[in-house]
């Protein structure tokens, strides 16, 4: 797949591929499961988040690593 912008995580690529909107929050999320070393568990994932924009909420974290397996784009 081709993209304009070549900082896409292999995350927002699947949910470009099944055409699933893909909101700045859950870029965000995206962005820090891709690029982390580590293994972060969904509280984890909050705090690294919510560094970068202080609007994302745990709840937020929770519902979009479900909806993230949900489509299978978490290995």
């Amino acid at each position: 797949m081709i993209t304009k912008n070549k900082h896409v995580s292999r995350i927002e690529e699947a949910f470009l591929g099944k055409g699933i909107k893909l909101t700045h929050q859950r870029k965000i999320i995206a962005k820090v499961i891709t690029d982390s070393k580590d293994h972060p568990d969904a509280n984890e994932v909050f705090i690294r988040a919510n560094k970068i924009d202080n609007r994302i909420s745990l709840a937020t974290v929770y519902r979009t690593i479900k909806l993230f397996e949900e489509n299978n784009v978490l290995n």
